[in-house]
């Protein structure tokens, strides 16, 4: 059951974000063809139920094959809005088996995700997606300068 559990939930994520690509190119389309396009639902009404996953729910082999980065960033789309400590993140990669260092896990998942521009640090040490807050100031690719979302360099 549980293998079959995390089968379904790593497909309803896959699904979930070729919609989100293909809403994106529909957009892109209707844009460049002029077409005014009306949203069908309402913005603050979810498109379906998100899943949350307990870190007692996650099952062996969950994040089989990712990087650190990509395993955190899966963890995180499952609990949307729901920033993770270093410890919270470390303790649900060990629960899936993941192998992490005991002696130095949490600094390296720190410089992981501290250099990777899909999370943001958060107060109280907390890691959580860039896309979670697009107000916030991001860096630019090189790491040097730091623009507000009307592309404004500071």
């Amino acid at each position: 059951m549980i293998e079959s559990t995390t089968g379904v939930l790593e497909l309803l994520e896959k699904l979930r974000q070729e919609r989100d690509e293909l809403d994106a190119l529909i957009k892109g389309l209707e844009k460049r063809l002029g077409i005014d396009s009306q949203p069908m639902e309402p913005e603050s009404v979810p498109r379906s139920p998100r899943l949350t996953v307990s870190m007692e729910s996650i099952p062996v082999g969950f994040f089989h094959n990712l990087s650190q980065a990509d395993a955190a960033e899966k963890l995180l789309k499952l609990n949307p809005g729901r920033p993770l400590t270093s410890k919270e993140i470390i303790n649900a990669f060990r629960k899936s088996g993941m192998q992490v260092n005991p002696k130095n896990g949490t600094t390296i998942l720190y410089t992981t995700l501290a250099r990777h521009p899909k999370f943001e640090r958060l107060a109280g040490k907390a890691w959580g997606l860039a896309e979670w807050y697009p107000g916030k100031k991001k860096r630019s690719e090189s790491g040097n300068n730091v623009s507000d979302n009307d592309g404004e360099s500071y």
